[in-house]
């Protein structure tokens, strides 16, 4: 598949005028779009786990940082060390979706019990 970089940027544009209105359905479908491609900056994954994160979505979030985190190590390994201050910035938010998931299933399980 032949990636278009030009309608990634604008993707990632249009998603930020959404964001600003309001409009957070058609961002996200543009901003997934570019993760669907592995899109080589961090701005729709930022995006996207920072919306997920808002609408208390922990599994989009994590698996949104899951893709940055795979896209960002191929990119490091490219020779590409812009990416590694950006890859250990995905890997702690991921570290602390994970952390909040499992105090949330904690939190579900004891209400449960009562």
């Amino acid at each position: 598949m032949e990636i278009n970089e030009n309608l990634q940027s604008e993707r990632n544009l249009k998603g930020a005028e959404f964001e600003k209105t309001g409009n957070f359905k058609e961002a996200i479908e543009l901003y997934e779009k570019n993760v669907e491609e592995s899109f080589k900056g961090n701005h729709p994954y930022d995006r996207l786990a920072t919306i997920y994160k808002n609408q208390n979505d922990i599994d989009n979030e994590i698996r949104v940082l899951e893709k940055a985190i795979i896209v960002f190590e191929e990119i490091t390994i490219e020779d590409r060390i812009e990416g590694l201050p950006k890859l250990f910035r995905f890997k702690n938010r991921l570290e602390k979706a994970q952390y909040t998931k499992t105090q949330l299933a904690k939190q579900q399980k004891k209400s449960k019990l009562k």
